[in-house]
């Protein structure tokens, strides 16, 4: 029996973030979707980029950010001025689109502007961004060890509710100049009349969900052509290892893949180097093929291994190839993931700080030689098999007309 998909004919506005690249690839994922089914569809953006061009939604010019040191606190470079002139070009876009509705992914100012505008909002987050996730119960489980949780989660709260408050500050006093309510908290901003969440709740568990929370599973993008390049076709009898900065990585991540790798002959190691990093950059060594960027799925699927920072959508794509990682993280979203694939017994996590190369390899050879890690990757790639994020996201928006 053939599923109908219910048409849908309505306007979408959408507003992702440009601090990081996923932010935007992931809405043309839902976008793709809600156009196929008839929606009509623009998007909000600093600049019309390869991306927005390549799939030909309608555009609207935007302020905003630019980070590249990912380490730090984001939100800092969001001047209240700033934060004022991203507020004025949304109102400009969704005054000349008027969308039915917005759907926004990590832009805090998207959840004030529609609240101006009166237009519902749709936010696209992961599981941890969110107020209903418990890092206390990832680091130390409350099963196994309840005093020690129930003691560290009452100082975690009050330590997280300052530090979400802070983070906000000029967000919420620009929407109270507005008077706006119920935008307070850091979380507040990434939270939607409907918010989608782009995670497994076998991976990254949620307790009290309110009925506009809901799970869609990752959004992974896999880029134009998701296919492996020629000069990428490597020796398939030895180890091969996929390594990735990510967007967010940072140079001693490639460093310390050198150092582990370099003129080892038992492996041949693909290092895509991000948006910030120029391949020409890193030596030329023999068994380390470097480029800027590779469908990460494609890959994976000729990798023994996987070594990433700890981004959603490269942990999602592990997993959905059913390849353990190490986890090298870098900033406190990517602490988290680590966390989480620890947690669920679905890699390594190490800490950059005085990490080796020497300790890299080491990782990766106890990473393939556990039984019980290659199990549950194996059990992780089953439960992802028929999982369709965009179509979820569809479907799921849907509902609100």
């Amino acid at each position: 029996m053939i599923e109908r998909i219910p048409k849908i004919h309505n306007c979408f506005l959408f507003l992702p973030s440009a601090i990081a690249l996923s932010h935007l690839t992931r809405l043309v994922l839902i976008a793709q979707e809600l156009q196929q089914r008839g929606a009509e569809i623009a998007f909000v953006f600093p600049e019309n980029n390869q991306i927005l061009q390549h799939y030909n939604f309608q555009f609207f010019p935007v302020a905003d950010a630019v980070i590249t040191d990912f380490s730090s606190n984001v939100f800092a470079a969001y001047t209240p001025s700033l934060i004022e002139q991203c507020v004025n070009d949304e109102l400009k876009a969704i005054e000349a689109f008027k969308p039915d509705a917005i759907i926004g992914d990590f832009r805090l100012t998207g959840a004030i502007s529609s609240k101006i505008a009166g237009v519902p909002y749709i936010s696209i987050v992961n599981g941890y961004m969110t107020d209903y996730f418990d890092p206390v119960d990832v680091m130390i489980p409350k099963d196994k060890r309840p005093l020690d949780y129930k003691i560290a989660s009452i100082a975690a709260k009050a330590i997280q509710g300052k530090q979400k408050r802070d983070l906000a500050t000029h967000f919420r006093e620009y929407a109270q100049k507005h008077k706006l309510k119920n935008l307070v908290s850091l979380y507040d901003f990434l939270r939607g009349d409907l918010t989608l969440i782009a995670d497994l709740p076998q991976f990254c568990p949620l307790e009290n969900l309110p009925p506009n929370f809901r799970y869609i599973g990752p959004l992974i993008w896999e880029g134009f052509n998701a296919t492996v390049p020629d000069f990428l076709k490597i020796n398939q009898s030895k180890q091969i290892i996929y390594a990735t900065t990510g967007n967010t990585g940072k140079e001693k991540f490639i460093q310390l893949i050198i150092d582990a790798f370099k003129n080892d002959n038992a492996y041949e190691v693909v290092l895509t180097t991000g948006a910030f990093i120029h391949p020409d950059a890193v030596p030329n060594i023999p068994n380390i093929h470097v480029t800027r960027f590779i469908p990460g799925s494609e890959i994976m699927k000729h990798s023994q291994a996987v070594i990433h920072c700890g981004g959603n959508g490269t942990t999602y794509q592990a997993l959905s190839q059913g390849v353990s990682a190490v986890v090298i993280p870098f900033n406190n979203d990517q602490n988290i993931n680590a966390w989480l694939v620890k947690k669920n017994k679905l890699g390594i996590p190490l800490s950059p700080s005085e990490l080796t190369g020497n300790q890299v390899k080491l990782a990766v050879k106890k990473l393939l030689d556990d039984a019980d890690i290659q199990n549950k990757v194996q059990h992780f790639k089953q439960l992802l098999t028929n999982i369709d994020a965009p179509k979820s996201a569809a479907d799921q928006i849907s509902t609100l007309f």
